[in-house]
C-alpha cells in the first residue's frame, strides 16, 4: 500500500492503520448461506408438506382404483344375474368430468 506524506501526516496515526488493516486483511467472514435455525426449519416444513401431498395423492389415486374395481365388480355381477346395465345408478368418474 503506497501512502503519501503530506502536512497532516505529523499527526496521524499510521501504526492504527496498518492494525485495522491486518484485521481486514486476516478477518474471517462468515460464509453467505442460509443454513440458520429459521432456514432449516422452513425447509422441513416445505419437505413434510409435500411428502404430505404426495401420499394424500397416492391414497387418493388407490381409493378410485378400489371404487373402480367394485363397480366393475358391481356391474359384472350383475350382469351375470341378468339385471340391464340402464337400470343402474353410477357416480359419475371424477377423473373424467374435468
Amino acid at each position: 500500500m503506497t501512502m503519501f506524506f503530506n502536512r497532516d501526516t505529523q499527526t496521524h496515526d499510521f501504526a492504527a492503520d496498518s492494525a485495522y488493516r491486518s484485521y481486514l486483511i486476516s478477518r474471517n467472514q462468515a460464509p453467505i448461506v442460509h443454513h440458520s435455525g429459521d432456514m432449516q426449519w422452513k425447509r422441513f416444513r416445505v419437505g413434510l408438506r409435500r411428502m404430505r401431498n404426495d401420499i394424500r395423492s397416492f391414497l387418493a389415486a388407490i381409493h378410485m382404483a378400489f371404487v373402480a374395481d367394485k363397480m366393475r365388480r358391481a356391474r359384472r355381477e350383475l350382469a351375470r344375474v341378468g339385471v340391464r346395465y340402464a337400470e343402474i345408478s353410477t357416480l359419475p368418474d371424477r377423473r373424467s368430468a374435468s
